[in-house]
Formats: structure tokens, sequence, C-alpha cells
């Protein structure tokens, strides 16, 4: 695993992998719902979310280490 984490540092800390993450976080962290989306819509975006918070752990153990 800590082969990942570091891998994962070196690869968000290039100027492509920056943008490509911040991307990413535009497209999940940063979108809403309308107000009548389905319990099938929230699951999907709360799974994105949950997707790209793992990215961002991994990167932050890779940092620790």
């Amino acid at each position: 695993m800590k082969e990942v984490q570091h891998a994962m540092v070196r690869l968000m800390n290039t100027p492509d992998g920056k943008k490509v993450l911040e991307h990413l976080k535009s497209r999940t962290l940063n979108r809403t719902l309308a107000p009548d989306a389905t319990t099938q819509e929230l699951w999907y975006l709360e799974g994105q979310r949950a997707l790209i918070a793992y990215l961002d752990n991994l990167i932050e153990q890779g940092k620790k280490e």
C-alpha cells in the first residue's frame, strides 16, 4: 500500500496531476444535485465523492511517509 501512496504523491505533485485532481474534485465535491434527485443519483454522487476522498487520503498518507 505504501508504494501506491508514494506513487499518488508523485503523480499528483506534477502540474498535470494537480490539474486532473482539481478537475475531478470540481466534478464531484463541488457538485450539487437538485432537491428532486433520485436515491440512485445521490448514491452515484456519493460513490464519486468517496473515490476522491480515498485518493486524497492516499496522497496525505504518502506525504507522511
